[in-house]
Formats: C-alpha cells, sequence, structure tokens
C-alpha cells in the first residue's frame, strides 16, 4: 500500500501494464482519486483487489461467495 500514490494515476504511461488473459490472476494496490477544491487531484483512499479470470466450467465449479473464506 506504500507505493499506492497519487503518481499512479498522474503517470500512467510509466506504470507497467498487465495482460489479465495471460497472468489470470493479479493483485494489488489501486488508488481513488477526486478533484479537490482547487481543481486538483487528491487521493481519497485505496483498495487492495485480487482479480480472477476464470473460464466458464471453472465458475461453474466454484459460484462466486461458495468458495471464500470467512470474512476476518
Amino acid at each position: 500500500s506504500k507505493q499506492c500514490s497519487l503518481e499512479m494515476v498522474t503517470n500512467e504511461a510509466e506504470l507497467p501494464m498487465v495482460s489479465i488473459f495471460k497472468q489470470k490472476r493479479v493483485k494489488g494496490w489501486w488508488p481513488f482519486v477526486a478533484r479537490d477544491e482547487n481543481d486538483e487531484l487528491e487521493i481519497t483512499g485505496k483498495v487492495e483487489a485480487e482479480l480472477h479470470l476464470l473460464t466458464a466450467e471453472e465458475a461453474e465449479k466454484s459460484p462466486a461467495g461458495l468458495a471464500r473464506n470467512e470474512p476476518d
């Protein structure tokens, strides 16, 4: 989360890109931004997310929510 910063939004061209079709699973931090009263971007929060790309067969074997552990 320490590396998740406003620079991730302002310097998009310098960030490494990932193809979810090749990697199938991606985990990381994404910043939430908004414009302040001076029309400048500021971080309003950060979210940690993990994305999984499944085939239809894989998704049917493990429906969303049923294969997960209880929340902490």
